[in-house]
C-alpha cells in the first residue's frame, strides 16, 4: 500500500517557491507505483488523487485490503532552513526524541477528529498487532534509507520512531518516508527536478525489493489474525 501524504485541503508543507507536500508526495508515489508492479508487487494507493483521506482511515483501510507493507511517503519541513536529507521512522507509541515528535506533530495535524469507541478499541488490538511488526518496519526504513542515500544522493538523517497516526494500527511492516526537505531551499529546487525524482522513486523501489527478498518473502498478517480468533 503506498500512501501518498497529505491531499485535499490538508497541504501538509510548503517550499519558500510554492511546492507544495500533497502534490509532491502523489506525484512521487504515481511515479514509484509502475516500477513496484514490474518488480511483482500488486500496489494500492490511499489516494489516486487530490483528495482528503483522513490519516486514522488510511492503515484501517490497508488492513481490510489485506496489505503485506504499508509505506507512506513524505516531505519534511524544519524552522532551521539548513536542515537537510532523508528520515525513514517506522512507529513508536511514545514521544521519542523532541525532533521526531515534532516531525510527527506536524504530520499529524491534519489528522481529523479520533475515531468513536468502537474504532478505538479496533485501533488498540491493531496496535497489538503493529507491534509484532515493529523490527520488520525497522528493516524496511533501514533497506529504503540506505538506497535514498545512494541512488538519490540524500543525506540519511538516520531511521527514527515516532507516533505517527498514519502508522498506528497497521496489521503489517509500516513505515513513513520523510524524502527531503521543502524548508531547504537547495532541496526544494531537486524535489522540482524531474530527474532527482526519478532517482528517489527508484531508491524508494529497490529498498522495498530488497527488504522482501531479504524477508525470504512478502510477510504476512498472520499475527494480526491471530488476534482476532
Amino acid at each position: 500500500m503506498l500512501d501518498p501524504g497529505h491531499g485535499g485541503e490538508d497541504t501538509g508543507a510548503l517550499g519558500r517557491t510554492g511546492l507544495k507536500e500533497k502534490e509532491a508526495a502523489l506525484d512521487l508515489a504515481r511515479k514509484l507505483r509502475p516500477l513496484l508492479e514490474k518488480a511483482g508487487f500488486d500496489v494500492l494507493m490511499t489516494r489516486e488523487d487530490d483528495t482528503f483521506v483522513p490519516l486514522w482511515d488510511r492503515a484501517r483501510w490497508a488492513n481490510a485490503q489485506e496489505a503485506d507493507l504499508f509505506v507512506s511517503l513524505h516531505l519534511n519541513a524544519a524552522r532551521a532552513r539548513a536542515a537537510k536529507g532523508s528520515e525513514v521512522y517506522f512507529l513508536s507509541l511514545d514521544q521519542g526524541d523532541a525532533d521526531a515528535a515534532e516531525v510527527a506533530a506536524l504530520e499529524n495535524a491534519g489528522a481529523g477528529e479520533a475515531p468513536g469507541p468502537e474504532g478505538v478499541l479496533a485501533d488498540i488490538l491493531q496496535d497489538l498487532a503493529q507491534k509484532a511488526y515493529l523490527r520488520a518496519s525497522e528493516q524496511l526504513a533501514e533497506s529504503i534509507l540506505v538506497q535514498l542515500n545512494r541512488l538519490g544522493g540524500i543525506k540519511q538523517r538516520g531511521v527514527k520512531q515516532a507516533p505517527f497516526v498514519v502508522l498506528r494500527g497497521a496489521a503489517m511492516p509500516a513505515v513513513l518516508v520523510e524524502v527531503a526537505f521543502l524548508s531547504n531551499p537547495r532541496e526544494e529546487r531537486r524535489l522540482k527536478d524531474e530527474a532527482f525524482r526519478k532517482r528517489v522513486v527508484e531508491a524508494i523501489a529497490l529498498g522495498v525489493r530488497r527488504f522482501v527478498a531479504a524477508s525470504g518473502g512478502t510477510p504476512r498478517r498472520r499475527t494480526a489474525e491471530r488476534l482476532y480468533e
